[in-house]
């Protein structure tokens, strides 16, 4: 990090390195100037492009709309404003300065490199060069491997860095489209990994492919209208190609691809071999919820893997929660309407009275939060996979992990359980308490046959998933 010029107002400048964020847009976002007044439009004014250049940077608009300029004699990128005087002097001081430490610097390819400049802030101003032939960004000094490897825990080699550095290649080619050449040879490329990862999706429950069969088929649609237009002017299909070329190297990436060990499942821990064990806590808490909890546990285990999240198995989950929880709110207020029935009948008992107020308040409880749940999950950015990591790194404690979120999920479920089981208690109370012994007898003997049918069927399903898969079948 070293000090640069004294721009406006005499203020230092430092020079910062920095990656391709690919959750931004295009560029960063900046404010439009505030104009009170509006201007007069000059009769017979035909050209409204925007051609204004400085000195050898030319403007370009981005397909998503964003203004980048470009020096095509020294290939250098910036998204700065140019229009103003003192980012312009700015930028080209450093771009001197960076091209000349380039030049000097012995090995550095700067006959091919691009550069490119971004006004972080005030005081701060960043570079990235890139090297088109290797696919890959790179810097004038040494930089932390953890400003490239987004966190993901046990890079210890360039060749982990491999398909790292080529998300970050694509990203820069979505951000900066108009030159680079999209060829026959990269479109077929990417034509195979969509095919390729519709293969694997269909003939696998456990595939590390980060998208669904309907997005694959999707993007395969998309890159087979793309062959047309390969010669065509317009940027658009370099950026859909871009695109979908730096998703699958970061996937591959965070698989560790071509490494020993590397994870070839979407269930396979490549960090920590140990299947992950529930605490006492939430084996206590599951005998009360009805194992509810463990069962949550394991699924969110098999979706937030060495802390990365599925994104497909994640969605999947949540809209199998959402699915079951409006279920189970539409059951819980025919339970709670048969309370209200029920109270009818019972005027002077208080045991069975007591029992179905009970009932009665957990089957609200139920509905209350199949709401608050249901409503959480709807947001605009609950499906995505970064939002599922903050989620799930927030929840997670160190002894328990993810144990507190799985007993909120489960919640629901449980409470309509217990609220059935008070009801059949009320409604037992009121039998055993003013029925006939025939009936008495009925009810008992009905009763003890319901009872042994659930219960079978709850050890043996419970026996059945436990069962571990027979050699040869596994997918």
């Amino acid at each position: 990090m070293s000090r640069g010029m004294t721009g406006a107002g005499s203020c230092p400048f430092r020079l910062f390195q920095f990656r391709i964020d690919p959750l931004r847009t295009c560029c960063r976002p900046k404010l439009s100037p505030e104009f009170k007044n509006g201007f007069w439009v000059e009769s017979g004014q035909t050209d409204f492009d925007n051609t204004q250049g400085y000195g050898d940077w030319m403007p370009h608009i981005h397909p998503d709309g964003a203004l980048y300029y470009f020096d095509s004699k020294r290939r250098i990128y910036t998204d700065a404003d140019l229009s103003v005087e003192d980012e312009l002097e700015i930028i080209n001081y450093y771009a001197e300065r960076l091209l000349r430490q380039a030049r000097e610097k012995a090995g550095f390819p700067c006959n091919t490199c691009e550069l490119v400049l971004e006004r972080i802030d005030i005081h701060r101003v960043g570079y990235y060069f890139v090297e088109p032939g290797k696919r890959c960004i790179l810097w004038l000094t040494a930089v932390p491997s953890w400003t490239i490897t987004r966190n993901l825990e046990r890079v210890q080699s360039y060749a982990q860095l491999k398909y790292a550095m080529e998300a970050e290649y694509w990203t820069h080619c979505m951000f900066f489209p108009n030159n680079w050449t999209l060829t026959v040879i990269a479109l077929a490329e990417l034509e195979k990994m969509i095919l390729h990862a519709i293969a694997d999706s269909i003939t696998s429950t456990t595939s590390v492919i980060p998208f669904d069969q309907e997005e694959l088929a999707k993007m395969l649609d998309l890159t087979d209208r793309l062959k047309g237009g390969i010669d065509e002017p317009f940027l658009h299909s370099k950026c859909i190609v871009a695109r979908f070329m730096g998703d699958f190297a970061l996937a591959k990436f965070f698989n560790f691809c071509g490494q020993p060990g590397a994870r070839l499942n979407s269930d396979q821990a490549i960090f920590n071999k140990q299947k992950p064990r529930h605490s006492v806590f939430i084996q206590i808490v599951s005998l009360c919820l009805f194992c509810a909890p463990c069962n949550y546990a394991e699924e969110l285990d098999g979706i937030w893997v060495d802390k990365m999240i599925n994104r497909v198995l994640w969605r999947q989950f949540i809209a199998k929660l959402n699915d079951d929880w409006c279920s189970l709110a539409l059951t819980a207020t025919v339970v709670l309407n048969a309370n209200v029935a029920f109270l009818t009948l019972v005027v002077d008992d208080a045991v069975p009275r007591t029992f179905s107020y009970i009932s009665a308040m957990t089957s609200v409880g139920v509905v209350i939060l199949g709401l608050i749940l249901v409503r959480q999950n709807q947001r605009k950015d609950q499906n995505s996979a970064e939002h599922a990591n903050v989620l799930l790194t927030r929840m997670s404690h160190p002894v328990f992990g993810t144990e507190s979120l799985a007993i909120i999920y489960s919640l629901p479920y449980a409470l309509l359980m217990w609220s059935m089981v008070f009801f059949v208690i009320a409604f037992a109370c009121m039998v055993f308490r003013s029925a006939t012994p025939v009936t008495q007898s009925a009810f008992s003997a009905i009763g003890g046959l319901v009872c042994v049918f659930v219960f079978w069927t709850v050890w043996t399903t419970r026996a059945a998933s436990e069962r571990k898969d027979p050699p040869g079948l596994n997918s």
